[in-house]
């Protein structure tokens, strides 16, 4: 017997995660605007990306542990391609990590827009149904 999770309890979680980072990210842009016509302190802005930060070190700490195996049942990705994908994917964890440390609100933008399409990417590409599989659970 596995200690594996159901595919789809995974896909819930993470699906829920994604949420609430999407939602953090909206509040960091509304936030940056704010800054920008100066109604907001700087640390406002600051209080909230750390915030954001340490969601998404949650968030990539749990997918990048419970997702490979996961992947690795669905045969049609291949082991090879699925390797890649995640050594690729965890890079893209880390560049956003250190990005998100950057300062001005212009950086931050860009930073929070890339955020937003590696989240977009993952349910397109591992997030789905199709993908994660309560059937392919070994």
């Amino acid at each position: 017997m596995t200690n594996k999770p159901l595919p789809s309890r995974v896909l819930a979680e993470l699906a829920g995660q994604h949420a609430i980072l999407h939602d953090m990210i909206d509040r960091c842009e509304e936030l940056a605007d704010a800054l920008d016509v100066d109604r907001i302190d700087p640390d406002v802005l600051l209080r909230e990306v750390a915030r954001l930060r340490i969601a998404l070190d949650a968030h990539n700490r749990y997918e990048e542990q419970l997702l490979p195996p996961l992947l690795l049942d669905a045969e049609w990705l291949g082991a090879v391609r699925v390797s890649r994908m995640v050594e690729d994917h965890i890079v893209e964890h880390r560049a956003m990590r250190t990005q998100l440390g950057s300062a001005p609100s212009s950086e931050l933008r860009a930073t929070l827009a890339s955020l937003r399409a590696h989240l977009d990417s993952e349910e397109h590409d591992f997030l789905t149904k199709r993908v994660l599989r309560d059937d392919l659970a070994g």
